[in-house]
């Protein structure tokens, strides 16, 4: 090439001293390829052209949730959370205030979240009583002292959500995010391990409500949630099994592990737990306490706190599968939008209170 040329912006790519020590080492001449730094080139500048092309209304405030999932654990990076939502034509507001990396919610060193296997349902409850508690104390705790002021000044006018952690801890952190302001929420994907969503080629999947069980207490019903997994009828823990019962179900597809894998789905499904919360109004005006049986993706768990208004839906009781069995861990309040933990229920179903 002529020496004019070299400097020319689109032949000229600016490098730190040891990377060009690693690209122009003979060694990596067959791997750094003239075609191969001409295609970094162009993919960096068209990322930044594409960034710095956003508005400032394209502006989001990230906010990660992460921790153990009965031990086991996934990264979440500032650069993943980042390309996911470059993605979505936005780009991530990581304020000074919050320490340049977003709002973050560590519950990664809360002890206690694994319990014992084979121990009795009602064990491994008890076992992760205090990591629950602990864990809502955490996330109040970031949400009151970073996320709400950042909303009060006016600083953050829209959130992009990820999260990793246990259904029910999902589910409260939906619930404490403010209604107000527009949210998108991340899922990872199985196929690739990543956050990113992928462009939709296809529509989503769309859910369906039914009804299996007709009503017998008034004021309390049971909904199980088949997204990414199945629980059968003969799941249902004994002493809700007199309850009016509702099945949330994939309509147009198998319940599968990734099938939220576009974010069509997801709107779709938000849309049929809108729209069942919305039925209950109508058709349950006495219902004051609904028991969640959720077998779904990480990001439909935000949905499902995120849907729920306190002053109007009825309580929800998240229950998780515990030694082999559903039980109930957390709460939201119907008056206050926290979740309490513990197996507070109220009193005994009573089988003879049909129709009262």
């Amino acid at each position: 090439m002529d020496q004019s040329l070299r400097d020319e912006a689109d032949n000229l790519m600016l490098l730190c001293a040891q990377q060009h020590d690693e690209i122009d080492a003979e060694a990596a001449l067959d791997v750094f390829t003239v075609e191969r730094l001409r295609r970094l080139k162009q993919e960096h500048e068209d990322r930044i052209r594409h960034v710095t092309g956003l508005g400032q209304d394209r502006a989001t405030t990230v906010v990660r949730m992460l921790g153990p999932v009965h031990g086991q654990a996934v990264e979440l990076s500032r650069q993943a959370a980042a390309d996911a939502v470059v993605a979505r034509y936005r780009f991530p507001l990581f304020l000074e205030s919050y320490s340049r990396h977003g709002v973050e919610i560590d519950l990664q060193h809360i002890p206690g979240e694994s319990y014992v296997q084979g121990v009795g349902s009602m064990q491994a409850a008890s076992a992760t009583r205090d990591y629950y508690r602990q864990a809502v104390r955490v996330i109040d705790d970031v949400i009151n002292h970073q996320l709400r002021p950042g909303i009060k000044r006016g600083s953050i006018q829209h959130v992009s959500v990820f999260g990793f952690a246990r259904l029910p801890l999902l589910v409260y952190l939906g619930a404490r995010l403010d209604d107000t302001v527009p949210t998108d929420v991340y899922q990872r994907h199985r196929r690739d391990q990543s956050w990113v969503w992928p462009a939709e080629s296809v529509s989503g999947t769309e859910f369906a409500v039914r009804q299996v069980q007709a009503q017998c207490v008034r004021d309390e019903a049971v909904v199980i949630v088949n997204v990414s997994g199945a629980i059968s009828q003969h799941e249902v823990p004994a002493d809700l099994v007199s309850l009016r019962r509702y099945v949330i179900s994939p309509a147009t597809a198998d319940t599968c592990p990734d099938i939220l894998h576009q974010y069509g789905s997801l709107r779709l499904f938000e849309e049929t737990w809108r729209g069942f919360l919305a039925r209950m109004e109508v058709e349950a005006k006495d219902l004051r306490r609904l028991h969640v049986l959720p077998a779904v993706p990480l990001s439909a768990a935000v949905v499902l706190g995120q849907a729920h208004h306190p002053q109007v839906h009825p309580q929800l009781v998240i229950y998780e599968r515990l030694a082999g069995s559903y039980v109930p861990t957390l709460e939201v309040g119907s008056a206050t939008r926290r979740l309490v933990p513990g197996r507070r229920l109220g009193q005994p179903i009573d089988p003879t209170s049909c129709g009262r």
